[in-house]
């Protein structure tokens, strides 16, 4: 009998128990395209950033209105990451980065009529 089933067996093996690559904050994402429920969905150029920008471990999302405080709803340091948090007054954000990147953002708006805004893109670790 060869070893070569055996080796390709074994490695197969080994590789299915090793633990899945770390991936935590922070990350930049960029979303291409903007979906709203009452004028459809359009091409857009909106980033924004998964930080951590304090000394108290606390995480942020980073958008060019501004930074809010986020919590981490999915286990430390793994794929697929989601994120929650009340931004400014009368929204909400959600973030979810899949473990091949793509991404998918949500806004909450309840400050009035109540709508939500969802925004799909990618993001990339920061080192």
């Amino acid at each position: 009998m060869s070893q070569r089933p055996r080796l390709g067996f074994c490695l197969a093996l080994t590789l299915a128990v090793l633990p899945a690559p770390l991936m935590a904050e922070p990350w930049l994402c960029s979303f291409t395209v903007e979906c709203d429920p009452t004028a459809g969905c359009a091409t857009g150029g909106f980033t924004a950033q998964v930080i951590a920008a304090d000394h108290a471990d606390e995480l942020f999302l980073s958008t060019a209105v501004g930074d809010s405080p986020i919590i981490r709803l999915t286990a430390p340091d793994s794929l697929p990451a989601s994120y929650a948090g009340a931004a400014r007054a009368g929204t909400a954000e959600l973030v979810t980065i899949e473990a091949d990147r793509t991404a998918i953002m949500s806004v909450h708006l309840f400050d009035g009529d109540a709508r939500a805004i969802t925004y799909f893109g990618t993001c990339e670790e920061l080192t």
